[in-house]
């Protein structure tokens, strides 16, 4: 499948190279050489590093903790990921985590005491609803925010990118999750382009079912003894299809574990 040029100039054509350009032309070019979608690996680095970063010093700004707390803390994906990486990386223990969820903790009060004083059959009249603040964790996490920010951004420059050879023959070869195609289809401008990705996801989808059928019929003691082939790992990649690579690293053993 070959890409076709949109009728605008190319990016880099549009005169000198920003850096942030550049930066996200070199993030993608090494993303897409991991395999799978390319597009939750950058965002996946970045967050783990932006946690990171929060954690060492940015919490420590009031205006940083107070997005947090807005937010409602993190979502569960988030908070988990900052615990692990608290306890990979201060080795001899961090008090990080346990500030911040000190802070939720009268949130959580708050909360508690909004929905205590609203009786379940407490009737409200047709012009006056009665609003229960409950607490809600991680209603606006601040990370979710950013990674919806940068997927917004990568999905645009990749329309862009994906004129070259670098990108479109490893898009062709790995995808994208079923999330960030379906977002690239919306925000994309360029039909030609449009209707590629779509043969190109529709593709990926019916090679990924057709592997998973293969996988569950082999489960049958009838064809156990048949060879293995590509469909093995079919169920670890319909997982980084649907919800993208685990956020932990790979804890699940493969078959060339």
């Amino acid at each position: 499948m070959k890409w076709t040029k949109a009728k605008k100039k190319k990016i880099e054509d549009k005169g000198p190279p920003r850096r942030g350009l550049w930066f996200t032309r070199s993030t993608l070019s090494k993303a897409f050489a991991l395999g799978g979608c390319a597009l939750c690996a950058v965002v996946l680095a970045s967050e783990r590093k932006g946690i990171h970063s929060f954690l060492y010093e940015s919490m420590m700004s009031a205006s940083v903790r107070q997005k947090f707390l807005d937010g409602g803390g993190f979502c569960s994906r988030h908070f988990w990921m900052a615990k692990e990486i608290e306890e990979e990386t201060w080795l001899r223990g961090s008090i990080a985590v346990a500030i911040l969820c000190e802070d939720l903790t009268r949130q959580a009060n708050a909360g508690l005491a909004n929905v205590a004083v609203v009786e379940p059959n407490s009737r409200t009249t047709l012009f006056r609803h009665r609003e229960v603040k409950a607490f809600v964790p991680g209603h606006s996490c601040m990370f979710c925010q950013d990674n919806a920010d940068k997927e917004t951004f990568l999905a645009e420059v990749l329309e862009e990118l994906v004129e070259e050879p670098e990108f479109a023959k490893p898009l062709e070869r790995n995808g994208l999750c079923i999330r960030h195609g379906q977002l690239s289809l919306q925000l994309w401008k360029d039909q030609a382009k449009r209707k590629q990705l779509f043969a190109q996801i529709e593709a990926q989808v019916s090679e990924l079912s057709a592997d998973l059928r293969e996988f569950i019929r082999k489960y049958d003691y009838q064809y156990r003894d048949e060879p293995r082939g590509r469909e093995q790992d079919s169920v670890l990649r319909a997982l980084r299809f649907f919800v993208g690579p685990d956020p932990w690293g790979k804890r699940i053993r493969t078959e060339s574990a």
